[in-house]
């Protein structure tokens, strides 16, 4: 399930953003990517969500929440971004165009995966489904 995988890809590596930022204070990491205290504190609180819906055995529908607030949170601070590369106050060394075109490009990533039909035979709630399924081969 593509879901699944997102979020677990995502939570390792929004983890690793969240861990390395904090080494890296007052300054872009690799020169291009913000890492203040403030966002490395809400990637880690994305990231643990993201790594407990992504490993752990929960439902689609918190599956699916978890993704629709990553995705819209990413999305409202590269908003905010373009607004305000400082984000009024909260990022001091402010966003870069790479942090731009990131969080919009994951944001929009998270909350289509949410809205990719499941190929596993299954509806959006988890229930096995006959529509769909295709027939029994035959060999000629």
């Amino acid at each position: 399930m593509i879901a699944v995988w997102f979020a677990r890809v995502m939570g390792i590596v929004v983890a690793l953003l969240a861990v390395a930022g904090l080494f890296v204070e007052g300054e872009h990491m690799l020169g291009i990517m913000n890492v203040d205290v403030a966002l490395d504190v809400v990637r880690i609180v994305l990231a643990v969500a993201l790594l407990v819906v992504g490993f752990g055995r929960v439902s689609r529908g918190a599956l699916n929440a978890v993704l629709v607030l990553f995705g819209a949170s990413y999305l409202l601070l590269a908003v905010l971004g373009m607004i305000d590369a400082e984000v009024f106050g909260l990022l001091p060394t402010g966003l870069t165009a790479f942090d731009l075109a990131f969080h919009i490009i994951v944001g929009v990533a998270a909350i289509a995966v949410v809205f990719t039909p499941r190929t596993d035979g299954r509806d959006r709630s988890g229930r096995h489904t006959t529509a769909g399924a295709s027939a029994p081969r035959t060999t000629r």
